[in-house]
């Protein structure tokens, strides 16, 4: 009995999709809630801007990732865990800038 094998590429494509999707979502959260935060916490709201660089470096090794697994076994390029660092502290980094916009009220 065969089964049939999707072409090599489609899962590390929609891994690859999903992680720049959550990146970018993360990214223009971040920037909105920096706007709606300057008005009402002045500067203390611009620290929600330190989300961007590290949802961008998640874009990027993503892209990295992506481009460079194709033909390589999944052992070859093995998960250090810092992409999903990098998404927990820009969330934190929005929690934060939250939390003070709510405490101003």
């Amino acid at each position: 009995m065969t089964s049939r094998q999707q072409p090599a590429g489609l899962q590390n494509e929609r891994t690859a999709l999903a992680w720049q999707r959550t990146a970018l979502s993360l990214a223009a959260g971040a920037i909105a809630l920096t706007r709606f935060a300057y008005t009402r916490v002045g500067a203390a709201g611009l620290i929600c801007l330190l989300a961007v660089p590290l949802t961008g470096a998640v874009l990027l090794q993503s892209r990295w990732r992506y481009r460079h697994r194709d033909g390589l076994g999944a052992s070859t390029l093995a998960g250090d865990g810092l992409p999903g660092l990098a998404l927990v502290l820009a969330v934190l980094l929005m929690c934060a800038t939250g939390l003070a916009m709510v405490l101003r009220w």
